[in-house]
């Protein structure tokens, strides 16, 4: 275990670290747009505040759906085509 493996662990970790934090991001973002849109229509129909309650759960929900398919489906997949 010399400099040589050292580099490529820690290239590694950040590696995985960065499509990490795209995945939470991800999530983050999907639930800030589907807020965001959800007061924009309460703003224009005068439900307020159901929609943007229900936007931030749609977005909660397709962001999770996200995060589970990159982190559990997509490696499942990869692992049954490499077979």
């Amino acid at each position: 275990m010399g400099p040589e493996r050292d580099r490529d662990d820690s290239q590694e970790v950040i590696r995985a670290s960065g499509q990490y934090l795209g995945y939470g991001l991800t999530w983050a973002l999907s639930v800030l747009l589907f807020l965001g849109v959800g007061a924009w229509i309460d703003g224009k129909l005068g439900t307020s505040p159901w929609l943007l309650i229900l936007g931030a759960f749609v977005g909660a929900g397709a962001g999770f759906y996200s995060l589970y398919y990159h982190i559990v489906i997509e490696p499942r997949q990869s692992e049954d085509r490499e077979r």
